[in-house]
Formats: structure tokens, sequence, C-alpha cells
């Protein structure tokens, strides 16, 4: 029986003279950070896909892949050996567009669907940093937006989760932009990266994957997904 290894392992081949910077305090980016994008590209297109479900993710998304794949990744791009727990690693694949939505999202919650409000990833432990990486696989730049909640980028603990979620309770399409942008909910910058690159970021962070009328269900926004749980005692990466 014929697996997809092998070819995982040359799809995702890591670019020896990809670029690693910090764009600010709180975003790595990296360009070109594969060796072959085509052909990473390809391989997602031969994965199982379903309809997001239990989750505020929109749209569709792959099967994950198997821990180990990301392990390439993690060792020759971030530096992160003997620095992450490798078997909570998770890869898989995500499919955004306009007007999407999961098959048991809340329709009246703008962190899902459009993803109008930004939302945020936490692990376990709030204090053990998990570090995602979005590498974009389209064609054209793509943006991910980053906020603050009463000043503050990320949501560290269960009381401050609390305190967004009665917040973005409040918020619903008719009073939408009076209450962004105001002092208590603002978008402070996004980042634009184009065909095969990537940013990483912690999970806490409050962000949102920028979705505009270009994508569709047929055309989707295609972005490789990776999550590391760093070692506890790990502050910095």
């Amino acid at each position: 029986m014929e697996t997809l290894d092998k070819l995982y392992k040359y799809c995702s081949e890591h670019n020896p003279d990809c670029e690693v910077s910090d764009y600010n305090n709180h975003v790595v980016r990296v360009k070109n950070i594969f060796k072959h994008p085509e052909k990473m590209l390809k391989f997602q297109s031969l994965l199982g896909k379903w309809e997001s479900c239990h989750c505020a993710k929109p749209g569709i998304q792959s099967m994950k892949l198997p821990y180990w794949t990301g392990t390439e990744i993690a060792t020759n791009v971030l530096n992160l050996e003997q620095k992450f727990d490798e078997f909570r690693t998770e890869i898989e694949f995500y499919y955004f567009y306009y007007n999407n939505t999961g098959l048991d999202a809340n329709l009246h919650d703008l962190r899902t669907n459009n993803c109008n409000l930004p939302h945020t990833d936490p692990g376990d432990k709030r204090d053990q940093i998990n570090l995602i990486g979005l590498v974009n696989l389209n064609k054209r730049p793509v943006k991910t937006g980053f906020w603050e909640f009463k000043g503050k980028l990320t949501e560290d603990t269960e009381k401050f989760a609390d305190e967004y979620n009665e917040y973005c309770n409040t918020i619903n399409y008719d009073n939408y932009h009076e209450k962004i942008n105001n002092g208590i909910l603002d978008n402070v910058f996004n980042v634009e990266y184009g065909f095969n690159e990537a940013i990483f970021y912690n999970s806490i962070s409050f962000h949102q994957p920028i979705i505009d009328k270009y994508y569709t269900r047929e055309s989707p926004r295609i972005m490789m997904r990776l999550s590391y749980i760093l070692d506890e005692g790990v502050k910095e990466w």
C-alpha cells in the first residue's frame, strides 16, 4: 500500500536560502520557506477535506497530518530543536472563502464565518507558548490582522478571555463599526505576505484571517497551519 510519507518529505523540504526576520516584536516572518512550494501546493490537493465543525474555524479543513510533518520547519527554519514537544505538533490545511461558515458555527458570532473580529487559539496552559505558523499557498498576497483588546495584544488569562467574550457578545453587524477601533478593541497592524511566505506568532495573540471577496468555495484561501507547543520554561522563540 502506498503512503504519502516520502512525497511529503520531498514537498516540505525547507529552502536553505529562506529569509527569517522579525516583522515586529510579536510576529516572525519567513520568506521562501519551502524549496518546492509548487509541490506543496499540489500535495495539499491530495488530502481528504472536511467541512469545519465543532470549532469557530469556518470553511473547510484537511485531516491533520502526523506529528513528524512539522519537524523540518521547526528545526531547520525556527531553530526549535530541544525546545518543543514534537509529539504535540499539529499540521493541517485551511480553506477559507467569503461568506463561509462552519457546520455548527454560531452565525451571530463575528469571530467566525467571515472573521470580522479577532480570536485567539489558547492551548492547555496560557503561560506555555503555543507557536502558530501560517504558510501562504495562494498565488496572491494574503493578510492576517492583529488586534488589541483593552490595550493588550494577548489574551493571557482566563479572566481576560471572559471579558473579551462578553464584549464580543455585544457586537453585531449593525454596531460593528462603533465597537471596533474605539480604544477598547483596535486593529493595530496587518501583516501582508505572499506565496511561499509564512508568519509565526503566539496563539494567544488576538488575530484574524482577512478574507476578501476574491475567495470562493471553488477557489478558497489556501493556508498551511503549523502548531508547536514549546517546552515549559521557554519564554522566547
